[in-house]
């Protein structure tokens, strides 16, 4: 039995007409290629093409004169001077043609040719952004030919100059549409055969950013009752992170159930146990003793794409089923994420946070950690080499994102 996909499926990066859509890649971080530099590219792919045929054309500059000196008529003793011609001819034409298909292989298997790799561009398809194909690109070498052929010299100038007035602004010109393909900067913005960067550039745009998540209700309890305050019997999207303390009980009170755990971040919570064990007038009027360890430990906050908060400290461990190493502390928290992407690796990236600030190691995971600033700068993580975090950056796992707040001792 095959599987075959429905033809009116969605497919990211297209319009409901099917068409690419622009504003999509633009927020992949895709940037056309400058016209300044394809031009450059240009011109370099055209002097290494003149090179190339140096040969040949020195054999015509010496055959024509021998032959057209000699009426056509070439004697026996005139063969030999004419072999040194003949050889650089065929050299020639080799070179050329070599240099043709290896350059129409390259555009069309790795999107380069020797000027775009020179200048940092690169042609993909423009629908699914991966390799334009050889026979695209064929078929747009045959068309720039045909347009030497009808109008020398002008018509492969019009068919460059045409992405200047691409209605869609991102200089693709007629050749670029006839072989279905976009050249991009892929120096100064997102390289698409960079699969690992395309993947998370994906998972990012298409997942919603934090700044549009809706504002959740706060927990705190020490202030006035108002639109905002967090009421138990109402239901909370934000789930639950940590299981509620342990408050003491009389010696005679029934002993409470067992202790609950939390669910993984990234999955629906659980309903919370329906009652506490009471507390006695007698431990209400007590002051509760903080455990002197806890008061001075530095803590962050660690605020998840849906919504759910992690006052972290010490040492964390994030993936999808986190395990303690030899080297990790003995009192290092375990924190299991659900990553509907299945992008997390077992045990994906450890969170320190002490008295210097807030650090994040990827622990050698499939898909990597990055790390985002406030600006919007991107740095992927070397695994087992902590990286500071400041408050205000976010942390990328797989398919999910946390950003730092509340740094603080």
């Amino acid at each position: 039995m095959s599987i075959t996909m429905h033809a009116d499926e969605p497919m990211h990066g297209l319009r409901p007409d099917r068409r690419p859509d622009p504003v999509y890649a633009a927020a992949l971080g895709l940037r056309p290629a400058p016209s300044g530099r394809r031009a450059a590219a240009f011109s370099l792919d055209a002097l290494a093409w003149v090179v190339a045929s140096v040969p040949a054309v020195i054999g015509w500059v010496l055959l024509v004169p021998a032959v057209v000196g000699s009426g056509g008529a070439v004697e026996a003793s005139d063969v030999a001077t004419l072999v040194g011609p003949l050889v650089l001819v065929a050299v020639g034409q080799l070179l050329v043609a070599i240099f043709g298909i290896t350059q129409l292989a390259l555009h069309g298997r790795r999107g380069v040719t020797i000027g775009k790799a020179s200048f940092g561009l690169r042609s993909v398809n423009v629908a699914s952004f991966e390799r334009p194909g050889f026979w695209r690109i064929v078929l747009r070498a045959l068309v720039l030919w045909a347009s030497q052929l009808v109008l020398p010299v002008a018509g492969p100038a019009l068919c460059f100059a045409s992405g200047l007035w691409d209605p869609e602004g991102r200089g693709r010109s007629w050749l670029d549409r006839i072989g279905r393909c976009w050249v991009l900067d892929a120096r100064h913005a997102l390289d698409p055969f960079d699969a690992k960067t395309l993947r998370h550039a994906r998972r990012q745009v298409e997942a919603a950013p934090l700044a549009e998540r809706p504002a959740l209700p706060s927990l705190a309890t020490d202030r006035a009752v108002d639109e905002r305050t967090f009421i138990p019997a109402a239901r909370s999207s934000s789930g639950v992170v940590a299981a509620p303390p342990v408050v003491p009980a009389e010696p005679d009170a029934p002993s409470s159930p067992g202790a609950w755990s939390p669910p993984p971040i990234g999955l629906p919570a659980a309903a919370a146990p329906a009652s506490v064990a009471p507390i006695s007038s007698s431990a209400a009027s007590t002051p509760p003793v903080a455990p002197p360890a806890a008061a001075s430990r530095a803590s962050a906050t660690l605020v998840f794409a849906d919504g759910a908060r992690l006052a972290a400290s010490g040492t964390t461990l994030l993936g999808r089923s986190p395990a303690r190493g030899d080297a990790d502390p003995a009192d290092a928290a375990l924190l299991p994420l659900a990553d509907v992407s299945m992008g997390l690796s077992k045990t994906h990236a450890a969170v320190v946070v002490d008295a210097r600030g807030v650090r994040v190691t990827d622990r050698w995971s499939s898909n990597g950690t990055e790390v985002v600033a406030p600006d919007g700068g991107v740095q992927v993580l070397e695994p087992g080499v902590p990286h500071t975090v400041p408050a205000g950056s976010s942390v990328r796992l797989g398919g999910l994102e946390f950003r730092v707040e509340e740094v603080g001792a």
